[in-house]
């Protein structure tokens, strides 16, 4: 056993194997496998055949098994040459990952315009910034947050019953019907809307009429906004970041915490 957890690749296996890499190696080893099997058939008839194919195959499967792959270097060129066409069919790359803002045109909201038009925002030279009376607001709603997901149920106007939650880590999103209503990439994020939505019920008098995914993209482009980590007061900062899977790279913009790292916003890959 010791020298099987020796050969294994946990980086490539498991949750994180990549699937892409595992076809097209499953493919090589085929293709190997047969070539061998000609060979040996030639040189002894269907036995040999058969012993040469199996003497090939099950090596190539135990390496692909163990290690993710069995020809070197196949996650690096499979992110490089494969298309993304192909990686989004097996769940890689910034294409096969839903977003909570792909809704129905009759359910696009202009979230910049509609917060300017509530006060929430404001110009500040070349870019938008929160208004004083709205963070006033949030942080004082933030203080009185109740941090659990019941909360957020409330403030969408769900049950239980009807909404489905996915955890990754630290984060999770929230799932209605076919569509992601939220996501959050940290639990500090998560009370950001919370202490969000507080405010908005309050202050704005439409906040009932918006849809479930309008609300959730409302909220979402309050964080990118954000002044305060709700988690330790510290500053958060913007910035781009590459992010990698095992079979993609890509980047997105995010909003994170410096003083205790909390995720409050990253954007869809770009």
């Amino acid at each position: 056993m010791r020298v099987v957890d020796r050969l294994k690749r946990p980086e490539y296996i498991g949750e994180n194997r990549c699937l892409p890499c595992t076809v097209v190696n499953g493919v090589i080893a085929v293709g190997l496998a047969l070539v061998a099997a000609a060979l040996g058939f030639r040189a002894g008839g269907s036995t040999v055949a058969t012993l040469a194919a199996a003497a090939v195959l099950l090596p190539a499967a135990a390496a692909i098994y163990l290690r993710g792959y069995l020809v070197p270097g196949t996650p690096t060129l499979t992110k490089r040459y494969m298309p993304a066409s192909a990686l989004a069919l097996f769940g890689k790359g910034p294409a096969a990952e839903p977003s909570e803002t792909a809704t129905t045109p009759e359910e696009a909201v202009d979230v910049e315009q509609l917060l300017l038009d509530i006060g929430a925002l404001e110009p500040c030279g070349d870019d938008l910034c929160l208004t004083e009376w709205y963070s006033e607001a949030w942080r004082g709603a933030l203080d009185e947050a109740d941090p659990d997901r019941t909360a957020l149920l409330a403030q969408l106007n769900l049950d239980d019953t009807e909404i489905e939650f996915e955890d990754h880590g630290e984060a999770f999103r929230a799932r209605v019907d076919e569509g992601y209503v939220g996501t959050w990439e940290s639990r500090a994020a998560f009370e950001a809307d919370i202490a969000a939505a507080r405010v908005l019920e309050d202050q704005y008098d439409d906040w009932e009429r918006l849809s479930v995914r309008q609300r959730g993209q409302v909220l979402n482009g309050l964080r990118l906004f954000l002044d305060t980590c709700p988690a330790c007061g510290g500053t958060p900062t913007f910035g781009t970041e590459t992010v990698q899977s095992c079979c993609s790279e890509y980047d997105v913009a995010a909003v994170a915490c410096g003083d205790c790292d909390a995720r409050l916003f990253e954007s869809e890959p770009v």
